[in-house]
C-alpha cells in the first residue's frame, strides 16, 4: 500500500502512536493545529533541526528504513548534547512521493520512536506534504538546559584540555564497508547505521565546566575548526591521541585507508569533541568514555595536528559540506 492509497490523515493515523515518552511535559500532543508542551522553570529553552534527502544522505543500500529514522532522530538530539542539555520535545516533517509505500514511511517511524524512547524525547507534531523529488525528512527538536548553562563553541580558552568521548571514525569506517560489501565489521557497521547521540556526556561536561562543546557530525578537523573560529583560538591535537576503535583500524587495513583520515574527516560519529580547564585533567583521564587529545592555544582560529614524528600540519576545515565537493587530503604545513 502506498501513501497514496491513504492520504495524509490515513499515514498521520498509522504513525501517531506510541510518540509520547514524558506526558508530564506535553499539554496537547498530535491532533490540533499546535502541540502545548510545558517549559522547565529556570531553563534556557533549546532548539535545532536536522534534515535528511533520500539518495543525499540515505539509501537502501547502505540503510534501512528503521535506521533512517534512529539516525535522522539522533543527528537532532546530538545537538541537544552538544550544548549540555536535556532533549524533550519534537515535530517531523515529510515531504513524500505518492508512491511512497506505506510499510517503508511506519519503519522509518519505528526507528525514530526507537530513539526518541530511549532519550525521553516526544514527538508532538509535524506535517506531511508530497513532493515530485526525493523523500525528504525534517525534525525540529526542543530542548532546554539551566538558565544560564549551555556550553557554547566559543568559550576556549588557551591552557584548555582538548577532549573527545569514546572512538571517532567508526560510521565512516561503516559506510565504507557497507559501499563495498564486505561482510563482518558488525561495529563499524552500526557505528553507521544506529548511532547513538552523547546526551549524558554532554550534561556531564557541563556539570564539570566545560568551556566549549561540538558534536562530531561533520568531521573531526570540521568541528574543531567551529570552535577554534568562535573562540579565537587555536586548536593543537596529536594524531596518535585521537581515539579509533581496532575494528575502524582493521577495516582500514583491509581498504587500503589511513583510519585518521576517517577520523578527521568522516563524519556522522554524533560524538562530542570539546574543551575543558586544565584542571579537570585528572578526572578526564579517569573517564572510560573521554579522551584528551590536545590542547587550545593562543592563535588567530587555526587547527594543528602532530604526527607521530612531531612534524606539525595545519589542517583544513573540511569534512561533509552539502554545498561543496572536495579531496579529503592531507593538509601540509
Amino acid at each position: 500500500m502506498n501513501v497514496s492509497d491513504t492520504g495524509e490523515f490515513g499515514f498521520i493515523d498509522a504513525i501517531k502512536l506510541n510518540t509520547l515518552s514524558d506526558e508530564t511535559t506535553v499539554v496537547k500532543g498530535i491532533g490540533d493545529d499546535c502541540a502545548v508542551y510545558r517549559a522547565t522553570p529556570e531553563y534556557d529553552q533549546l532548539i535545532t533541526t536536522d534534515m535528511m534527502v533520500r539518495g543525499i544522505h540515505f539509501s537502501e543500500q547502505t540503510t534501512a528504513p528503521f535506521d533512517v529514522g534512529y539516525r535522522l532522530g539522533t543527528a537532532n538530539i546530538t545537538d541537544i548534547a552538544a550544548m549540555g542539555g536535556i532533549p524533550r520535545q519534537a515535530v517531523v516533517a515529510v515531504a513524500m512521493p505518492a508512491d511512497t509505500d506505506l510499510g517503508y514511511m511506519a519503519a522509518i517511524f519505528d526507528g525514530l520512536k526507537e530513539v526518541c524512547h530511549t532519550y525521553k524525547v516526544n514527538l508532538i507534531g509535524g506535517d506531511t506534504v508530497t513532493t515530485t523529488g526525493p523523500l525528504t525528512l525534517s525534525v525540529t527538536l526542543v530542548g532546554e538546559v539551566p538558565k544560564g548553562e549551555a556550553v557554547l563553541r566559543s568559550g576556549a580558552q588557551p591552557g584548555d584540555l582538548v577532549v573527545v568521548s569514546n572512538t571517532i571514525g567508526n560510521s565512516a569506517a561503516g559506510l565504507a564497508l557497507l559501499l563495498a560489501q564486505i561482510k563482518g565489521f558488525n561495529f563499524c557497521k552500526r557505528a553507521h547505521q544506529r548511532p547513538e547521540p552523547q546526551i549524558k556526556l554532554g550534561q556531564w561536561l557541563r556539570q564539570q565546566g566545560a568551556t566549549a562543546l561540538n558534536d562530531i557530525s561533520d568531521g573531526l578537523s570540521s568541528e574543531l575548526h567551529e570552535i577554534a573560529k568562535a573562540s579565537k583560538v587555536n586548536i593543537e591535537i596529536k594524531g596518535m591521541a585521537i581515539p579509533l576503535h581496532e575494528e575502524t583500524k582493521q577495516a582500514a587495513q583491509q581498504l587500503g585507508v589511513n583510519p585518521l583520515d576517517w577520523a578527521l574527516y568522516g563524519g556522522e560519529d554524533f560524538q562530542l569533541v570539546g574543551t575543558v580547564p586544565q584542571a579537570l585533567g585528572p578526572l578526564i583521564e579517569a573517564h572510560k568514555d573521554l579522551h584528551c587529545i590536545g590542547q587550545v592555544t593562543v592563535g588567530p582560529g587555526k587547527v594543528i595536528l602532530y604526527t607521530d614524528e612531531e612534524e606539525a600540519l595545519f589542517l583544513e576545515p573540511k569534512g561533509y559540506d552539502h554545498f561543496k565537493t572536495t579531496d579529503r587530503m592531507n593538509i601540509k604545513e
